[in-house]
């Protein structure tokens, strides 16, 4: 039996330019030389104004909550979300 090829997953969001009809990011990018991507344009003023948005939707939804608390939890999710992928690679 052949050995299956394993695609890692990349997610990863980068400023860019348009010029001259093609796409360049404004740094470098994690890809191997031909790879295939999916790329979902959003402008930065649309993009800032939704993240603005949410951000105070977020500070009174929580702002009865110490902001040490919130750091902790998410720091928490964070490891959570890792060890998760973790465990998937090695079940892979």
């Amino acid at each position: 039996m052949g050995k299956q090829k394993r695609e890692t997953s990349i997610e990863q969001t980068f400023q860019a330019v348009f010029e001259k009809g093609v796409l360049r990011p404004l740094e470098p990018l994690r890809l191997k030389e031909k790879s295939r991507v999916t790329v979902t344009l959003c402008q930065e003023s649309k993009w800032r104004n939704d993240f603005e948005r949410l951000m105070r939707k977020m500070s009174r939804r929580t702002r009865a909550i110490p902001q040490t608390d919130i750091e902790a939890a998410v720091t928490q999710a964070h490891a959570d979300v890792k060890a998760t992928r973790r465990a998937a690679r090695r079940s892979a």
